[in-house]
């Protein structure tokens, strides 16, 4: 049985890499000023932009197919950050190779979607709905149309490129101040289930995107997925062959038990982290998806790409992701 190449994918996540400065009167609200005090104590020494510049260098010298982005670009939702990051996602890459889903952070207060989301309108949508197959459109909600971007009513999201389905879940709610959890919903979950039947009776490869880990005990509740238990109900279910995830800035696996193999769950680092921590350094991960020629049968070359301060560039590292 001959094995071939399909398609190679990058995955990134919680780059951060926007500044608060010139905030002005936006920052004004509680749980901004304790952003606020985050970043400038913090978070502005540990993600670098140029650490980000290096990671796009590196992910568009890897020869990839689609690029998948997890969340969190924006550290409390200025909507100056939300330009800044439009302008990132553009150097990373255009809409069509780009697929991204919201963060916690990208939802840090509640913000006209204006002044948000509809910047990165173009790499938030899925595949427009007269190129799908009927019964996958009608697992989803009705496409926004023009300039807007989906809200968290809308999810999920799905792309199509050749056998892989990718699909984008929305966990980013509002939170109040000293809380980053997420949130999906029963309407959500309910398409989920339905797209995951159906994506899997076409024998799609079906990769799911969530911001927030999913794991039983991955989190304290004030950062946890507060319908992670449900989700799992769904995957171990329905069945998918991998599950992304960001949030922890640090790698992450698990494996769920699904009605036919089990399913990776893999969490990436930070794509902008200078070191702040062993463990957060800032990583992206690439997957080669092959097909085995038979209905429905795939699997995953994988790769760690690294960054090194001493050269200042991503390096493949010599660890297994899955």
């Amino acid at each position: 049985m001959s094995v071939t190449a399909e398609l190679r994918f990058a995955h990134l996540s919680d780059w951060h890499a926007t500044t608060l400065v010139g905030g002005g009167r936006g920052l004004l609200r509680p749980k901004r000023l304790s952003g606020w005090a985050s970043w400038k104590f913090s978070r502005r020494h540990h993600h670098h932009r140029a650490v980000l510049e290096a990671a796009f260098r590196d992910v568009r010298s890897q020869q990839v197919d689609q690029i998948l982005v997890t969340g969190d670009l924006t550290h409390v939702s200025l909507e100056q950050e939300f330009q800044a990051a439009a302008q990132q996602l553009a150097a990373l890459g255009t809409p069509e190779e780009v697929f991204l889903i919201p963060g916690n952070h990208d939802c840090y207060v509640p913000i006209p979607h204006a002044n948000s989301w509809d910047h990165w309108a173009a790499y938030l949508k899925g595949t427009r709905s007269e190129e799908l197959d009927p019964s996958l459109h009608r697992c989803l909600v009705a496409p926004v149309e023009g300039s807007q971007a989906p809200r968290h009513e809308d999810y999920p999201t799905l792309r199509i490129r050749g056998p892989l389905a990718m699909i984008g879940l929305c966990s980013a709610v509002p939170t109040p101040i000293f809380r980053a959890g997420g949130w999906l919903g029963e309407g959500q979950l309910a398409r989920l289930e339905k797209l995951l039947i159906s994506l899997g009776e076409k024998n799609f490869c079906r990769v799911v995107l969530i911001h927030h880990p999913i794991s039983e005990r991955d989190e304290p509740s004030r950062r946890a997925l507060r319908d992670a238990d449900q989700l799992r109900a769904v995957l171990e279910g329905a069945g998918a062959e991998l599950v992304l995830h960001g949030h922890k800035h640090r790698r992450r696996l698990m494996m769920l038990n699904g009605p036919d193999a089990e399913i990776p769950v893999v969490g990436v680092p930070s794509s902008s982290e200078i070191g702040s921590h062993p463990n957060k350094q800032a990583q992206y991960h690439l997957y080669t998806l092959r097909s085995s020629g038979s209905a429905g049968r795939f699997r995953f070359d994988t790769e760690i790409r690294g960054f090194n301060p001493l050269t200042q560039a991503f390096e493949h590292i010599d660890e297994p992701l899955l």
